[in-house]
């Protein structure tokens, strides 16, 4: 069996997820459904305009920066739906899975998660009390799904911005 979830650093600067328990190999899974095109994982609105109350400055706003953060989420996704391929069961001898992702795809990856976390939490009303209670125990439908999700990503995001961290979830 695996010595737990644990992060790899390259020489490169790039990082291995190593002996990741199957929950958060479920949840990277879902990432490929959640990021389609009209996944419930992609944010309705990728930021609000800075200039509420100013017609012109709003206009400005939908016109020039929008383009470009729809732009920036497209291709962070595509990254990110690329390195997902790489995901793949440790070897025979360790249980879990590993996923390299290059040094480079790191801030893809961040913004990714942090969009889709988002997003989940609009589409079902996720309150910070929900969030704060911690991992949902029966999950009975699709809201519960999605907080469970939300942690789960979470807890990957949170090992790609410290991967010296706690272990995570279940160890």
């Amino acid at each position: 069996m695996g010595r737990g979830p644990r992060v790899e650093r390259r020489k490169d600067g790039g990082l291995v997820l190593r002996d990741l328990p199957p929950a958060i190999g479920l949840a990277l899974r879902e990432l490929r459904e959640l990021l389609r095109p009209d996944g419930e994982g992609r944010p309705a609105r990728l930021a609000g305009s800075p200039y509420a109350g100013d017609e012109e400055g709003d206009g400005h706003w939908r016109r020039h920066a929008e383009p470009e953060l729809r732009h920036l989420f497209e291709s962070a996704r595509t990254t990110v739906l690329r390195d997902l391929e790489g995901l793949a069961p440790e070897s025979i001898f360790r249980g879990g899975l590993r996923l390299p992702i290059p040094a480079k795809h790191v801030a893809a990856w961040l913004s990714t998660l942090a969009g889709v976390r988002v997003a989940l939490g609009d589409r079902h009303g996720i309150t910070a009390f929900e969030m704060d209670a911690g991992f949902p125990t029966d999950i009975k439908d699709a809201r519960d799904r999605a907080v469970l999700l939300v942690h789960l990503l979470g807890w990957v995001q949170g090992l790609l911005i410290d991967p010296e961290e706690e272990p995570g979830p279940g160890e």
